[in-house]
């Protein structure tokens, strides 16, 4: 089929077609959505993804078929995101004008008060429910509170809202699929698929192309431009004025970028494979992996974020830097010269500074497959356990054999400029005895490889007492583990 290229955003809201073009498709989604869908239900907070006041609902076709309706945060991700989206915000949960499942809980248990963060409370438990009514999976008050974790309320106390979602019928609850993915808007959507995306207004423009081929020559042509997929970093940026996402390559049309897999290599993970799409594939190869990304962030900043994100920002508190450089990933680099490979360890020089030539694009990573006898730990200390920045980060991975260590690789952030991984501490572990008196003593003696600073977060020494109990409770937990399959 012929690849044509156009300049306008095509959306369903609440069912209806939208087609966004000139500086209409660089807002957030939610100033959209207020300003010129009318749709006011739709809050703004924080504008930095942390409330969940702007929460809406979102399936997307994916070549041949619908993703899942999924929560996200609307007031960071730009329009030009969501082309061939379907979009359902709190005013098209309502079925045949009457309140669905969720708003007649939510009012039955009071579960608003000034009613300002209700819209996005009321998206978030439909989504829940939307994933729960297939299989009529009881809605559990601990299930709730992982779901509302990316909802902040200021009024309530939640115990209403959890008395809500954990009352909510599944039985009647209207499929949001079943109303709202048609397969009338399917074939609408299947023919402009096909297509790449150019849209240029004033000095703004977006290039969507359809084959990796072009996104390196457009790379190449204007090295300066940003390159997003999930934008949940860039997008708070942005909305502080301290980048402006004027010019922007978008790497979402490019099917192969979406390819997560465990293969003999090991696990592949394409560039704009999400957070939550990573966590439920290692849930079973890599489930320590996956446990640290349940407290990573807001099912919102998940469904939207990419894990390649996370690693191009190369934040020194970025969560899952540790465990990626413990686990010896690797980046490739795309550009029209070819494909480049730079190992995790080589690719962060300095603060936000990084082994990436201004024609390259990151297409994925590479994760070796762990053979037997690998123990992993990965640690995120911050002040809330759910969504909150990182103070201390740390990831270990052993590999041990009859109590004997015969290798060990230990990753730090929090504590420099860079996450970073500690040779030093890595060899004193090797040959010793799995004990406990090994890893205190690697815990004092990591103080003097790192170099942590005093913030708003942290001081320096509490950033170095962290790390050192750190080992303490690698040892127990690993201990822990160790005896528990024990016979």
């Amino acid at each position: 089929m012929a690849q044509f290229t156009r300049n306008q955003i095509h959306l369903l809201i609440n069912g209806t077609e939208h087609v966004v073009q000139g500086e209409h498709a660089f807002l957030p989604l939610a100033q959209y959505l207020r300003y010129h869908a009318h749709l006011p239900g739709t809050k703004v907070v924080c504008a930095e993804g942390d409330c969940g006041a702007c929460t809406v609902l979102v399936a997307r076709w994916n070549q041949e078929s619908w993703t899942a309706f999924q929560t996200l945060n609307s007031c960071i991700a730009p329009v030009y995101l969501f082309d061939l989206a379907s979009i359902v915000t709190v005013e098209g949960l309502a079925f045949e004008e009457e309140l669905n499942e969720v708003q007649q809980k939510m009012r039955e248990f009071h579960g608003g008060q000034c009613g300002y963060c209700t819209p996005g409370m009321v998206c978030s438990l439909s989504g829940l429910a939307e994933a729960c009514a297939p299989t009529r999976t009881k809605i559990s008050e601990k299930k709730a509170r992982n779901h509302l974790t990316g909802n902040l309320c200021r009024c309530t106390g939640y115990e209403p809202i959890l008395n809500a979602a954990t009352h909510i019928d599944l039985e009647k609850w209207s499929s949001l699929k079943a109303r709202y993915l048609t397969a009338e808007q399917a074939l609408q959507f299947k023919a402009r698929a096909q297509d790449a995306i150019t849209l240029v207004d004033g000095l703004k423009e977006i290039h969507a192309p359809k084959t990796l081929d072009e996104a390196v020559k457009i790379k190449m042509q204007k090295p300066g431009i940003r390159i997003t997929a999930g934008a949940t970093d860039l997008g708070v940026l942005h909305n502080k004025g301290k980048y402006f996402l004027d010019q922007v390559l978008v790497l979402n049309r490019i099917p192969e970028l979406g390819r997560v897999e465990m293969t003999a290599q090991g696990l592949w993970v394409g560039a704009k494979v999400t957070l939550t799409e990573f966590e439920n594939e290692v849930e079973l190869s890599v489930p320590e992996f996956s446990r640290l990304l349940r407290i990573f962030a807001s099912p919102q900043i998940k469904n939207q974020g990419t894990l390649l994100g996370n690693v191009l920002n190369g934040s020194p508190i970025g969560d899952s830097i540790p465990a990626l450089l413990v686990l010896n990933a690797e980046l490739h680099l795309m550009s029209t010269r070819g494909l480049r490979k730079v190992p995790l360890t080589q690719f962060y020089k300095a603060y936000k500074s990084f082994d990436l030539q201004p024609d390259e694009i990151a297409i994925g990573l590479s994760i070796p497959p762990l053979r037997d006898n690998w123990s992993l730990k990965f640690f995120k200390m911050s002040l809330r356990k759910d969504l909150d920045i990182s103070a201390v980060t740390f990831a270990a991975a052993l590999r041990i054999e009859n109590e004997t260590i015969l290798e060990a690789r230990i990753a730090v952030g929090g504590v420099g400029p860079t996450v970073v991984r500690v040779p030093a501490i890595e060899q004193d572990f090797v040959g010793k005895t799995f004990s406990e008196t090994v890893f205190k003593e690697a815990g004092k003696n990591i103080r003097q490889y790192i170099k942590p600073i005093s913030d708003l977060r942290a001081s320096d020494a509490y950033r170095l007492q962290v790390a050192e109990n750190l080992f303490h409770k690698c040892w127990y937990e690993m201990a822990e583990e160790k005896e528990s399959v024990c016979p």
